[in-house]
């Protein structure tokens, strides 16, 4: 049978640098492999030659030669780069705290781990300090393949073993599937793939079917549901639900009220629609730049307002200066105007009572603030307009502003959550470190997710 014109190639390494050693058998002289071919079907068979020394054939010292060449080039550029990855390591590393403990390691465990949304909590009992978090698992061993995928994990910090967990069955799971929320009466829920809701036990460490609990109550849902999701945080307790039947509804669970979406709206705005046990209750929010007013400085807001507890609101977050005509309409340069933080209608809307400036005549550059329980005022910033400044975490006096200590962040672990913590606070940092501060500010331990 003729056979097909091909370019023979080593199935080696795909060289076409070869001899002939008889009719239809071949030497690569770049890797010293042996083949044939079938005369059926042209197929390459192949066997691999080590013998570098052999010398029988033209050219397969040179290939030898330059094998090892570019073998030895490989070998020395891969080793320079790992020392300079160290030396850079060395010198821009960050600083370091003191205490540095794991907080849990995966290779003990047998599986290689992404964690993010860590949080914290203290166990009733005790006041243990308790790091939940997500984690996307992939085992190393075959073994243990159908073990891959989404878990809710609790640490204890400096534990190298998960205290507990909770593996979230389903196909297609991600990270971004898992949103927790701590709601007004202190405890931390969880919503999954936006079709299962949770309640965390603290003390059990383990999940509650919040649904079966909460949505029994009202008539409306009996059809099921069929997506949830949060709503956001300046609105309260509460969760956007579509219904298998189509309809989206909004329900604040600890009160058990169900809302369609004209009513919300009604719901979570101006003194009228509040709930016959909300409160006053002071917070603290930031400016934000005005388009009317750029030159204005940041400044930090001490607001009073009517608190709706765990029904629906819309707390004030980030306000910012503006003009006021005192009606609606197109106005130019001419028209009179009052300078306002807050006009009447967004006081009224908003429940606001009063406000007042907390450190007047003081300058900040992308402040935030976060821990305010009443008590405890920490906020975030940067020192100056650089940006590549690093961040201050700083506690102020909640009454007259003065600060009463600060820190300065690290860069790439900047607090990202904080609560309070025997006399001090704990905190979570972006890269998933946990921070221990004493009453004035110095951290006295650290733990790392490794």
């Amino acid at each position: 049978m003729a056979k097909e014109i091909k370019v023979i190639k080593c199935p080696q390494c795909g060289s076409t640098v070869k001899i002939e050693i008889k009719p239809d058998f071949y030497h690569c002289s770049n890797c010293q492999t042996e083949y044939f071919l079938d005369d059926d079907d042209v197929t390459i068979n192949y066997n691999h030659n080590y013998n570098h020394n052999n010398n029988s054939f033209s050219g397969s010292t040179d290939g030898s030669k330059k094998a090892f060449k570019i073998i030895g080039i490989i070998v020395g550029v891969f080793f320079i780069l790992m020392v300079m990855m160290n030396v850079l390591t060395s010198v821009f590393a960050p600083r370091s705290y003191p205490n540095p403990v794991s907080i849990a390691s995966a290779e003990e465990k047998g599986f290689s781990a992404s964690r993010y949304q860590a949080q914290l909590f203290t166990q009733s009992a005790d006041q243990a300090l308790v790091v939940i978090v997500g984690e996307e698992r992939r085992y190393r061993s075959k073994a243990d393949e159908q073990k891959d995928g989404i878990y809710i994990s609790f640490y204890s910090p400096g534990k190298n073993e998960p205290i507990g967990e909770h593996r979230i069955l389903g196909e297609h799971i991600s990270y971004t599937d898992v949103n927790m929320k701590t709601f007004t009466d202190g405890n931390l829920y969880i919503i999954i793939n936006k079709s299962s809701f949770y309640l965390v036990d603290k003390d059990k460490l383990k999940l509650i079917d919040a649904g079966k609990k909460f949505f029994p109550a009202k008539a409306e849902l009996q059809v099921g549901v069929a997506t949830m999701e949060f709503v956001y945080d300046d609105s309260g307790d509460g969760l956007v639900l579509l219904t298998n039947d189509g309809k989206k509804l909004y329900y604040y669970p600890l009160i058990q009220k169900l809302y369609s979406e004209k009513d919300y709206y009604k719901a979570k705005t101006g003194f009228n629609t509040l709930l016959p046990d909300a409160k006053e209750k002071v917070i603290h929010v930031f400016t934000e730049k005005s388009s009317e007013y750029p030159d204005d400085k940041l400044q930090l807001i001490k607001l009073k307002y009517k608190d709706n507890g765990a029904g629906p609101k819309d707390i004030v977050d980030y306000p910012r200066w503006s003009k006021d005509y005192g009606r609606s309409g197109i106005f130019t340069d001419r028209d009179p105007y009052r300078k306002v933080l807050f006009g009447k209608y967004s006081m009224e809307r908003d429940r606001m009572l009063d406000w007042k400036d907390l450190t007047p005549g003081r300058l900040y550059f992308e402040p935030k603030v976060i821990y305010d329980d009443g008590t405890s005022l920490l906020i975030k910033f940067k020192g100056d307009a650089n940006p590549n400044s690093v961040y201050k975490l700083q506690k102020l006096n909640i009454n007259t502003g003065a600060v009463e200590w600060t820190n300065d962040e690290p860069k790439n672990s900047e607090t990202k959550r904080i609560i309070s913590y025997k006399g001090g606070f704990a905190s979570v940092s972006d890269n998933e470190e946990i921070k221990i501060l004493d009453a004035k500010g110095k951290i006295t331990a650290t733990y790392k997710l490794n």
